[in-house]
Protein backbone atom coordinates (compact mmCIF):
# COMPACT_ATOMS: atom_id res chain seq x y z
CA UNK A 1 0.00 0.00 0.00
CA UNK A 2 1.38 3.59 -0.70
CA UNK A 3 0.47 6.50 0.87
CA UNK A 4 1.21 9.88 -1.05
CA UNK A 5 2.13 13.17 0.37
CA UNK A 6 3.12 16.02 -2.23
CA UNK A 7 4.72 18.78 -0.94
CA UNK A 8 6.09 21.81 -3.24
CA UNK A 9 7.91 23.85 -0.83
CA UNK A 10 11.48 25.01 0.07
CA UNK A 11 14.24 22.47 1.20
CA UNK A 12 13.75 23.11 4.50
CA UNK A 13 10.35 21.72 4.85
CA UNK A 14 10.83 20.68 8.72
CA UNK A 15 10.58 24.13 9.66
CA UNK A 16 6.92 24.96 7.26
CA UNK A 17 5.94 21.14 9.05
CA UNK A 18 6.53 23.25 12.17
CA UNK A 19 4.01 26.26 11.30
CA UNK A 20 1.59 23.80 10.27
CA UNK A 21 1.61 23.87 6.59
CA UNK A 22 1.72 20.48 6.14
CA UNK A 23 -1.44 19.15 7.65
CA UNK A 24 -3.99 20.11 4.93
CA UNK A 25 -4.85 17.36 2.28
CA UNK A 26 -3.98 19.18 -0.91
CA UNK A 27 -0.04 20.00 -1.44
CA UNK A 28 1.39 23.23 -0.24
CA UNK A 29 3.58 25.37 -2.58
CA UNK A 30 6.37 27.33 -1.54
CA UNK A 31 8.93 28.85 -3.43
CA UNK A 32 12.84 30.03 -2.17
CA UNK A 33 14.85 32.43 -3.41
CA UNK A 34 14.44 35.44 -6.09
CA UNK A 35 11.84 34.44 -8.58
CA UNK A 36 12.67 36.76 -10.82
CA UNK A 37 15.91 34.74 -11.53
CA UNK A 38 14.20 31.81 -12.27
CA UNK A 39 10.68 30.41 -13.25
CA UNK A 40 8.63 27.64 -11.09
CA UNK A 41 10.36 24.63 -11.86
CA UNK A 42 8.09 21.45 -10.97
CA UNK A 43 9.58 19.17 -8.49
CA UNK A 44 6.98 16.22 -8.35
CA UNK A 45 7.26 13.02 -9.22
CA UNK A 46 5.96 9.43 -10.27
CA UNK A 47 6.78 6.45 -8.59
CA UNK A 48 6.57 2.73 -9.81
CA UNK A 49 6.98 -0.73 -8.66
CA UNK A 50 6.36 -4.33 -9.07
CA UNK A 51 7.35 -5.99 -5.83
CA UNK A 52 6.17 -2.81 -2.96
CA UNK A 53 10.33 -3.01 -2.30
CA UNK A 54 11.83 -1.56 -5.51
CA UNK A 55 10.88 1.89 -6.76
CA UNK A 56 11.53 3.94 -10.03
CA UNK A 57 10.88 7.37 -9.85
CA UNK A 58 10.86 9.92 -12.51
CA UNK A 59 10.71 13.71 -12.40
CA UNK A 60 10.64 16.94 -14.82
CA UNK A 61 13.35 16.88 -17.00
CA UNK A 62 12.67 20.70 -17.43
CA UNK A 63 15.98 22.21 -19.04
CA UNK A 64 15.88 25.17 -16.44
CA UNK A 65 17.24 22.39 -13.75
CA UNK A 66 20.62 22.39 -12.81
CA UNK A 67 20.51 18.77 -11.08
CA UNK A 68 18.23 17.08 -8.40
CA UNK A 69 18.66 15.54 -5.35
CA UNK A 70 17.30 12.32 -3.37
CA UNK A 71 16.70 11.10 0.11
CA UNK A 72 15.07 9.46 2.34
CA UNK A 73 14.33 9.16 6.02
CA UNK A 74 12.91 5.32 7.19
CA UNK A 75 10.51 5.02 10.31
CA UNK A 76 10.06 1.36 11.45
CA UNK A 77 11.59 -1.04 13.78
CA UNK A 78 14.84 -2.41 11.96
CA UNK A 79 18.01 -0.52 12.27
CA UNK A 80 17.74 1.09 9.06
CA UNK A 81 19.99 4.05 8.34
CA UNK A 82 18.64 6.80 6.53
CA UNK A 83 19.93 8.18 2.72
CA UNK A 84 22.02 10.92 2.33
CA UNK A 85 21.03 13.51 -0.16
CA UNK A 86 22.33 11.97 -3.44
CA UNK A 87 22.72 14.99 -6.36
CA UNK A 88 21.62 13.19 -9.12
CA UNK A 89 21.84 15.42 -12.88
CA UNK A 90 18.88 12.78 -14.10
CA UNK A 91 15.98 13.08 -13.40
CA UNK A 92 15.22 9.02 -12.69
CA UNK A 93 16.43 7.68 -9.38
CA UNK A 94 15.70 3.87 -8.26
CA UNK A 95 15.85 2.98 -4.80
CA UNK A 96 15.10 -0.66 -2.92
CA UNK A 97 13.43 -0.69 -0.01
CA UNK A 98 14.71 -4.03 1.88
CA UNK A 99 12.75 -3.37 5.63
CA UNK A 100 8.83 -2.99 6.30
CA UNK A 101 8.22 0.26 7.78
CA UNK A 102 7.62 4.16 6.30
CA UNK A 103 10.13 5.82 3.74
CA UNK A 104 9.27 9.33 2.74
CA UNK A 105 11.48 10.35 0.03
CA UNK A 106 12.44 13.49 -1.08
CA UNK A 107 12.48 15.17 -4.05
CA UNK A 108 14.61 18.73 -4.53
CA UNK A 109 15.76 19.93 -7.92
CA UNK A 110 18.39 23.04 -8.08
CA UNK A 111 17.99 25.98 -10.74
CA UNK A 112 20.63 27.13 -12.72
CA UNK A 113 20.51 30.15 -11.62
CA UNK A 114 20.15 32.48 -8.52
CA UNK A 115 19.73 29.28 -6.54
CA UNK A 116 16.14 28.36 -6.66
CA UNK A 117 15.09 24.66 -5.81
CA UNK A 118 12.04 23.42 -5.02
CA UNK A 119 11.00 20.22 -3.32
CA UNK A 120 8.57 17.60 -3.30
CA UNK A 121 8.31 14.35 -0.92
CA UNK A 122 6.06 11.23 -1.17
CA UNK A 123 5.76 8.33 1.67
CA UNK A 124 5.86 4.94 1.09
CA UNK A 125 4.59 2.16 3.60
CA UNK A 126 6.52 -1.36 2.48
CA UNK A 127 4.73 -4.25 4.02
CA UNK A 128 7.58 -7.13 2.42
CA UNK A 129 11.09 -7.74 4.03
CA UNK A 130 12.71 -8.35 0.52
CA UNK A 131 14.79 -11.77 1.67
CA UNK A 132 16.96 -12.92 -0.83
CA UNK A 133 15.86 -16.72 -2.94
CA UNK A 134 13.87 -19.88 -0.65
CA UNK A 135 16.90 -22.27 -0.59
CA UNK A 136 14.65 -25.37 0.59
CA UNK A 137 13.58 -27.22 -2.18
CA UNK A 138 10.02 -28.61 -2.22
CA UNK A 139 9.30 -26.05 0.70
CA UNK A 140 5.45 -27.78 0.04
CA UNK A 141 6.44 -31.03 -0.58
CA UNK A 142 6.59 -31.31 -4.18
CA UNK A 143 8.60 -33.67 -4.38
CA UNK A 144 9.12 -35.86 -1.09
CA UNK A 145 12.28 -37.26 -2.34
CA UNK A 146 13.69 -33.88 -1.22
CA UNK A 147 12.87 -34.60 2.55
CA UNK A 148 14.22 -37.19 4.17
CA UNK A 149 12.54 -39.07 7.25
CA UNK A 150 14.18 -39.72 10.60
CA UNK A 151 12.69 -41.57 13.74
CA UNK A 152 14.00 -39.35 17.42
CA UNK A 153 13.07 -42.51 19.69
CA UNK A 154 10.52 -44.35 21.51
CA UNK A 155 7.63 -46.86 19.70
CA UNK A 156 7.37 -44.42 16.31
CA UNK A 157 3.71 -44.38 16.91
CA UNK A 158 4.06 -40.90 15.74
CA UNK A 159 4.48 -40.88 11.69
CA UNK A 160 4.64 -38.17 9.37
CA UNK A 161 2.43 -38.32 6.10
CA UNK A 162 2.75 -36.49 2.53
CA UNK A 163 -0.12 -34.68 1.37
CA UNK A 164 -0.91 -32.35 -2.06
CA UNK A 165 1.14 -29.21 -1.20
CA UNK A 166 1.79 -30.01 2.73
CA UNK A 167 3.02 -33.05 5.36
CA UNK A 168 1.31 -33.62 8.15
CA UNK A 169 2.46 -35.20 11.81
CA UNK A 170 -0.06 -37.21 13.86
CA UNK A 171 -0.12 -40.51 15.94
CA UNK A 172 1.02 -41.25 19.66
CA UNK A 173 -0.13 -43.59 22.58
CA UNK A 174 -0.41 -42.76 26.62
CA UNK A 175 2.93 -42.97 27.81
CA UNK A 176 4.73 -44.05 25.13
CA UNK A 177 7.11 -41.37 23.86
CA UNK A 178 7.46 -41.04 20.10
CA UNK A 179 8.68 -38.60 18.11
CA UNK A 180 9.67 -38.06 14.31
CA UNK A 181 11.10 -35.35 12.30
CA UNK A 182 11.78 -34.45 8.35
CA UNK A 183 14.72 -32.81 7.36
CA UNK A 184 17.29 -31.58 4.22
CA UNK A 185 20.69 -30.26 3.10
CA UNK A 186 20.78 -27.05 1.96
CA UNK A 187 23.59 -24.93 0.87
CA UNK A 188 24.04 -21.68 2.81
CA UNK A 189 26.93 -18.76 2.59
CA UNK A 190 27.90 -16.73 5.06
CA UNK A 191 25.44 -14.39 6.67
CA UNK A 192 22.22 -14.47 8.52
CA UNK A 193 19.04 -16.22 7.00
CA UNK A 194 15.21 -16.43 8.12
CA UNK A 195 13.52 -19.46 8.56
CA UNK A 196 9.52 -20.01 8.81
CA UNK A 197 6.82 -22.09 7.72
CA UNK A 198 2.99 -22.59 7.89
CA UNK A 199 1.67 -24.50 10.56
CA UNK A 200 -1.90 -25.42 11.30
CA UNK A 201 -3.60 -27.80 13.54
CA UNK A 202 -7.20 -28.38 15.78
CA UNK A 203 -5.02 -28.20 18.78
CA UNK A 204 -6.34 -30.45 21.64
CA UNK A 205 -2.54 -31.50 22.25
CA UNK A 206 -0.83 -32.74 25.73
CA UNK A 207 3.01 -32.94 26.09
CA UNK A 208 3.60 -32.59 22.92
CA UNK A 209 6.04 -30.66 20.56
CA UNK A 210 7.09 -29.36 17.20
CA UNK A 211 10.92 -27.71 16.86
CA UNK A 212 12.37 -26.42 13.93
CA UNK A 213 15.98 -26.60 13.76
CA UNK A 214 19.21 -25.85 11.66
CA UNK A 215 22.47 -27.79 12.41
CA UNK A 216 25.89 -28.16 11.14
CA UNK A 217 25.15 -32.05 11.62
CA UNK A 218 23.16 -34.86 9.73
CA UNK A 219 20.07 -35.92 11.35
CA UNK A 220 20.76 -39.63 11.75
CA UNK A 221 17.86 -42.10 11.67
CA UNK A 222 16.98 -43.64 15.54
CA UNK A 223 18.55 -40.69 17.46
CA UNK A 224 17.21 -37.74 18.83
CA UNK A 225 18.20 -34.61 16.77
CA UNK A 226 18.77 -31.00 18.64
CA UNK A 227 21.41 -31.54 20.85
CA UNK A 228 24.41 -29.48 18.58
CA UNK A 229 21.57 -27.57 16.48
CA UNK A 230 19.44 -23.85 16.96
CA UNK A 231 16.24 -24.41 18.48
CA UNK A 232 14.81 -21.83 15.57
CA UNK A 233 11.18 -21.82 17.03
CA UNK A 234 8.60 -24.46 17.65
CA UNK A 235 5.15 -25.84 19.28
CA UNK A 236 5.08 -26.61 23.00
CA UNK A 237 2.47 -27.39 25.18
CA UNK A 238 4.36 -27.17 28.40
CA UNK A 239 5.33 -24.06 27.03
CA UNK A 240 1.35 -22.94 25.75
CA UNK A 241 1.11 -23.38 22.42
CA UNK A 242 -0.10 -26.05 20.24
CA UNK A 243 -3.20 -26.79 23.20
CA UNK A 244 -5.46 -24.58 21.29
CA UNK A 245 -6.38 -24.80 17.77
CA UNK A 246 -3.51 -22.85 15.38
CA UNK A 247 -3.02 -21.74 11.86
CA UNK A 248 -0.34 -19.24 10.91
CA UNK A 249 3.24 -18.76 10.73
CA UNK A 250 5.43 -20.73 13.13
CA UNK A 251 7.08 -17.47 14.21
CA UNK A 252 3.12 -15.84 14.87
CA UNK A 253 1.82 -18.52 16.59
CA UNK A 254 4.62 -20.87 18.29
CA UNK A 255 6.13 -20.48 21.65
CA UNK A 256 9.30 -21.96 21.56
CA UNK A 257 13.04 -20.79 20.43
CA UNK A 258 15.30 -18.44 19.39
CA UNK A 259 13.67 -17.18 16.66
CA UNK A 260 13.34 -16.89 12.99
CA UNK A 261 17.33 -15.53 12.07
CA UNK A 262 20.41 -17.98 12.22
CA UNK A 263 23.77 -16.86 11.50
CA UNK A 264 26.33 -18.57 9.48
CA UNK A 265 30.39 -17.27 9.76
CA UNK A 266 31.04 -19.29 6.43
CA UNK A 267 29.64 -20.92 3.49
CA UNK A 268 28.79 -24.97 3.45
CA UNK A 269 26.21 -27.55 3.75
CA UNK A 270 23.72 -27.26 6.74
CA UNK A 271 20.07 -29.03 7.64
CA UNK A 272 16.97 -27.16 8.01
CA UNK A 273 15.10 -30.28 10.35
CA UNK A 274 11.96 -30.26 11.89
CA UNK A 275 10.35 -33.11 14.16
CA UNK A 276 7.25 -34.00 16.42
CA UNK A 277 6.79 -36.12 19.41
CA UNK A 278 4.42 -36.98 22.38
CA UNK A 279 3.92 -39.31 25.63
CA UNK A 280 0.26 -38.18 25.59
CA UNK A 281 -2.71 -40.59 24.87
CA UNK A 282 -4.35 -37.71 23.34
CA UNK A 283 -1.25 -37.47 20.55
CA UNK A 284 -0.17 -35.78 18.27
CA UNK A 285 -3.81 -34.57 16.78
CA UNK A 286 -2.15 -33.30 13.37
CA UNK A 287 0.23 -30.55 12.77
CA UNK A 288 -0.02 -29.64 9.42
CA UNK A 289 3.29 -27.90 7.63
CA UNK A 290 3.56 -25.54 4.54
CA UNK A 291 5.60 -23.02 2.99
CA UNK A 292 8.73 -23.94 4.60
CA UNK A 293 11.15 -21.21 4.04
CA UNK A 294 14.80 -20.12 4.42
CA UNK A 295 16.31 -16.79 3.03
CA UNK A 296 19.38 -14.96 3.44
CA UNK A 297 18.94 -11.66 4.93
CA UNK A 298 20.36 -8.48 2.68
Amino acid sequence: MKLNINLRNSFFAAAIAALGLLTGCQPDEVTNGNPLTMVDMDAAFTAATTDGNNYTFNASNDANIQYHTWKYTYTGTFPVGNLAEVKEYGNTKSMTFVFPGTYTVQHRVVGRTGGTNFVSEQTFVVTNLLLGENIVSSPNFENAADWHVFNTSGSQTVTWAFNNGSATASGGVANAWSGQGLYQAVQVEAGTYRVDMHVQGPGGMDQTWFQVFVGATQPVNGSDYGSDATTMLGLNTWAGCGIAPFNGMLSAVGCQGTGTNVTFTQPGTAYIAFKAGTGSNNGVTGITVSDISMRKLP
